[in-house]
C-alpha cells in the first residue's frame, strides 16, 4: 500500500504563488498540519516514509516519521515540478494567455519538460512495493504527475496535466492512498477513502 502526503503549508501557499522547485520552509500552520497528519497515520501501519529532498517536503517527513519513531528517506525523483519563470508568481495575476503558452511550451519559460518530470515519477514508482505500507511525502504538482500516470503508465499527456493542475484540489496535508497499480488513486476525507475522478 502507498500513502501519499503532500507537505504542509507554505508563506507561499497561503500568498497563492507558484513555488516549483525552489526551496521554501513550512510555515507554522505548515508544521500544524504535518503534526495533524502524524495523528491520522498511526493506525495505518506505515512501514517506510520516502519525502522529497526539498525543505516543505522533508520537515513535513521529519515531524510525522517522530511521531510514528521511523526514520525519512529522501529522494530526487519527488522533488516538485519546476516551474522556471513562474516560480514565485502570484496566480491571480498569470493570464489565461500565459497558461496556454506555459503548457504549449513550457520549455520556452525555462522550466523542466512536463515529459521529463513525467519520467521521474514513472522510475520512483517502479521502485515501490506495494507489498510494503509505504508513506510518501511530496509536492502537489508531482501528485498530478503521479495521477496522469495512474491513467496512464506509457504516455504522457499535457491535456490531462493542464486538466489535474485546473480542477484538482490537493489541499497541503491531503492524504492519498494508492493500492496497487489497478486500483487506481484514493483520497482520505474525514475516516474513508475516496477514489478521485480520472481526465475525461
Amino acid at each position: 500500500m502507498l500513502y501519499i502526503v503532500r507537505h504542509g503549508q507554505t508563506d507561499w501557499n497561503l500568498e497563492n504563488r507558484i513555488q516549483g522547485s525552489v526551496d521554501i520552509s513550512l510555515n507554522e500552520t505548515g508544521r500544524v498540519h504535518a503534526h495533524d497528519v502524524a495523528q491520522k497515520l498511526q493506525n495505518f501501519k506505515i512501514q517506510k516514509i520516502v519525502s522529497s529532498d526539498l525543505s516543505r517536503a522533508s520537515e513535513t517527513a521529519k515531524i510525522i516519521g517522530g511521531h510514528l519513531n521511523m526514520a525519512v528517506d529522501y529522494d530526487a525523483r519527488l522533488r516538485e515540478y519546476d516551474f522556471g519563470r513562474l516560480t514565485g508568481m502570484y496566480r491571480a495575476g498569470i493570464e489565461p494567455e500565459m497558461v496556454e503558452a506555459f503548457f504549449s511550451n513550457p520549455t520556452e519559460f525555462e522550466a523542466e519538460h512536463m515529459k521529463d518530470a513525467f519520467t521521474r515519477v514513472r522510475s520512483f514508482f517502479d521502485t515501490v512495493d506495494y507489498n510494503k505500507n509505504t508513506l510518501i511525502v511530496t509536492h502537489g504538482g508531482i501528485i498530478n504527475f503521479m495521477m496522469c500516470y495512474m491513467e496512464d503508465k506509457n504516455t504522457f499527456r499535457n491535456h490531462s496535466f493542464l486538466d489535474k493542475c485546473l480542477h484538482s484540489h490537493i489541499g497541503n496535508a491531503a492524504i492519498l492512498r494508492i493500492k496497487d497499480m489497478e486500483s487506481g488513486i484514493s483520497m482520505l476525507r474525514n475516516t474513508r477513502f475516496f477514489r478521485l475522478p480520472q481526465s475525461k
